[in-house]
């Protein structure tokens, strides 16, 4: 008789970035967490889930427990997945405004973020290292169930035109 071979569940990422930009850093931190994961990272699959096609949070949307088709959609992608991360630059010491509209339609009921692990990663330009909006979004998950991982900060990484987002 033949051993069985066990099969290793995949961990499936959703990945949201909170700028809309084409050329955002953040962006480029899940194009990079993407390709270390299928190069480096047996059992981890992680998936880009854009949220520029959301319209923003209007409850009128919302018609005999159904919300708009995009909408739908994001919440199926965020249901689906084992655990959430978050890149996000930092706009006036917060999430910006894109990823909190993200944040809020999936957190209408049933809130789909519940007990969901989450990371919160975020670059950019500015002097603050962008730590204030992940405080600001740690609040957030705290309130819709969101279990965020022990902060880990990387402070001034030195940058080259050699770099490639």
């Amino acid at each position: 008789m033949e051993a069985a071979i066990a099969v290793k569940p995949v961990i499936k990422v959703a990945a949201l970035c909170g700028s809309l930009r084409k050329a955002s850093f953040n962006r480029g931190l899940i194009r990079s967490a993407i390709k270390i994961s299928k190069e480096a990272i047996n059992g981890m699959e992680i998936e880009y889930v854009d949220i520029a096609p959301l319209p923003m949070l209007n409850t009128d949307l919302e018609v005999d427990g159904t919300y708009p088709p995009a909408v739908e959609a994001f919440r199926r992608k965020i249901l689906e997945a084992d655990s959430i991360l978050f890149a996000s630059p930092e706009y006036n010491y917060s999430v910006t405004a894109p990823l909190k509209n993200a944040i809020d339609w999936a957190s209408r009921p049933p809130n789909v973020w519940a007990d969901k692990p989450a990371a919160i990663i975020s670059t950019g330009g500015g002097f603050g290292g962008d730590d204030r909006n992940i405080i600001s979004a740690r609040s957030v998950f705290i309130l819709i169930s969101i279990s965020s991982i022990t902060r880990v900060l990387l402070e001034r990484i030195p940058t080259s035109s050699k770099v490639r987002w």
